[in-house]
């Protein structure tokens, strides 16, 4: 057994017995299941150990002490872990019946493959499909090697497959070098850093590439979005860290990266961010019945910047 399935959940009752179920439910199941608790404050914990008793199956269950994060959690798994390789699963998304059997496959077929992953579909809270989903990843080795020449990101989503030991030799999940307390920036977009440093090994010949295929759901919000400053501030540092390390150069930390950004970076990205939420609140509220708002939020996110849009229509449609 070399394959370990891990989901990190804080505060995830409400969820977490259909992602259980979604996993039992695999066409593959020789793998180990780890659940790492982040102190969850529900009853996260008690609804997993009801779960396995109503349907056994062997599972390890590590409880942290304190709420640290999901980056910390993440790389806390990637370290207790011992098989060859690893994917996460979140604990309100639904893996599809066949995502770890054709992962898998693929992944052991050639010795090259650091990583493998696949497309989403994007759900509601109760589980219906609703439109958009997540058709990212290069598909052949040679396109995920020309995009980690030119030293850009790797967008895959969580679900990736990857061998544990690419991962721990980039520095796993980072959670060092980010100022105390909140935001916690290590928590955003932590996947796609980890990703685009396991990018750098395509030196070595290694690659990622991801099946055009859905083999996962996920649970997608609708309510209002408040806040996407700080995904793309922490977007921004993993790219300026891509194009140094092709450049020869060090990384930066977060902290110094933050500190160097001018009153103008800062302003931009802002403006960045209230594009991407008035496009969202946008949509809500069409959703919602609420036409005008929508229509003067969408025309807000226009204004703010006239190509993102234009960038998520593309993605989705």
């Amino acid at each position: 057994m070399d394959l370990t399935l891990t989901i990190c959940m804080y505060n995830a009752e409400q969820y977490i017995e259909k992602t259980l179920c979604s996993i039992l439910s695999q066409t593959k199941q020789d793998f180990q299941l780890l659940i790492v608790d982040d102190c969850s404050t529900d009853n996260s914990v008690e609804c997993v150990e009801h779960f396995f008793q109503e349907h056994p199956r062997q599972y390890v269950l590590k409880l942290l002490n304190e709420n640290q994060g999901i980056a910390y959690a993440r790389n806390y798994a990637l370290n207790v872990a011992v098989t060859k390789f690893m994917v996460f699963v979140d604990a309100d998304d639904l893996p599809l019946p066949t995502l770890l059997e054709k992962e898998y496959a693929l992944l052991t077929s050639d010795q090259d493959l650091m990583a493998v992953s696949s497309w989403s579909e994007f759900i509601d809270k109760q589980g219906c499909r609703i439109k958009g989903g997540l058709y990212i990843g290069e598909t052949d080795k040679e396109s995920f090697k020309k995009r980690a020449e030119q030293g850009k990101r790797i967008f895959l989503p969580i679900q990736t497959m990857f061998d544990r030991s690419c991962a721990i030799r980039v520095g796993g999940f980072c959670c060092t070098g980010f100022p105390k307390g909140r935001p916690r920036y290590q928590d955003f977009c932590e996947d796609l850093d980890l990703w685009t440093r396991m990018s750098d090994l395509y030196t070595e010949g290694k690659a990622i590439v991801s099946i055009p295929e859905v083999l996962y759901q996920y649970r997608k919000g609708d309510g209002l979005s408040s806040n996407h400053f700080n995904m793309i501030i922490k977007m921004q540092y993993t790219k300026q860290n891509v194009r140094r390390r092709r450049m020869g150069l060090p990384n930066l930390t977060f902290s110094e990266y933050y500190a160097s950004l001018s009153e103008d970076d800062l302003k931009t990205l802002k403006r960045d961010s209230m594009a991407a939420d008035a496009l969202k609140n946008g949509v809500f509220n069409l959703k919602q019945g609420n036409i005008s708002k929508g229509v003067w939020n969408i025309l807000s996110s226009i204004w703010y910047k006239p190509s993102y849009i234009i960038q998520k229509l593309n993605a989705n449609f």
